[in-house]
């Protein structure tokens, strides 16, 4: 209609009318693009602020994995500083058990991954630009992006240093496989180790593992355990440092989490 009037203000020349219904023609585009960008603007900052919710909850997950990397390393130090001793008593049936069960468990590893799907999505989805503050999202990418070497490092720990020398080490011992049990050890592992313990132990027949073990019992001389001493100081010191990298992860995730609260709240 406006256009019907404005192209024949133009056939009368009545220019003073035209200019009116073009600024009311270019007004009215200019306001609609206006309107256009501010919902698009109010939608990009609710997604921002749904997405950085997720995150938030993703790193307070990740917090409580790594916290229970911790206490898993933590644990292992233990072991291996424990069984300094059992190995310096005489020769008995609980020695040998203690060692057995020791040993065995000191051949256990924990994986760490840092698994965030929010942060995923992110990626995947091309929209890591809606994180406004450019400070925040360099943040983000930067603990993501470099939490992915810090796996690749106790990965390389675990598969070198346990499975590699320790484990190694043992089998040709001939340790065997032993079931741990808490009264014979006189400890309780951390709750998530010994619910798989408990698994373990319900889901195979114990004969099939509890073999061998000679060594424990009458080694052929010192020396023998003299490297198995040398074994755990090397075990004890891969747990003391995936523990340092858990620790020093964690602590970044802490800071990241605190970030995006900060942010949201100033928002707010």
């Amino acid at each position: 209609m406006i256009l019907q009037r404005l192209a024949n203000s133009i056939r009368k020349q009545d220019w003073f009318t035209v200019f009116i219904e073009t600024l009311i023609v270019v007004l009215g585009v200019f306001l609609g693009l206006q309107v256009n960008n501010w919902n698009a603007g109010r939608a990009n900052r609710a997604m921002e602020t749904t997405y950085l919710e997720l995150l938030r909850r993703d790193l307070r997950t990740i917090v409580v994995d790594l916290e229970n990397q911790i206490e898993f390393e933590q644990f292992q130090v233990r072991l291996a500083n424990d069984a300094v001793s059992i190995i310096e008593q005489p020769p008995s049936e609980l020695r040998k058990k203690q060692l057995g069960m020791t040993l065995t468990q000191l051949g256990a590893r924990r994986t760490m991954r840092i698994d965030s799907p929010t942060f995923l999505d992110l990626q995947g989805s091309g929209r890591l630009g809606l994180v406004s503050d450019p400070d925040l999202r360099s943040a983000i990418l930067s603990y993501f992006f470099g939490m992915q070497r810090w796996e690749a490092v106790i990965d390389k720990n675990n598969e070198f240093f346990v499975d590699n020398s320790f484990n190694t080490f043992t089998d040709d011992l001939s340790v065997g496989y032993w079931f741990w049990d808490e009264d014979v050890m006189n400890l309780t592992p951390p709750a998530f180790v010994s619910l798989i313990l408990k698994q373990r132990r319900e889901g195979v027949d114990p004969r099939l593992l509890e073999a061998g073990g000679a060594v424990l019992q009458s080694p052929p001389d010192a020396a023998v355990w003299d490297e198995v001493r040398t074994r755990l100081g090397k075990r004890a010191s891969i747990a003391i440092a995936n523990e340092s990298i858990a620790s020093n992860v964690r602590d970044e995730a802490q800071a990241v989490e605190k970030q995006i609260t900060a942010y949201l709240e100033a928002r707010n």
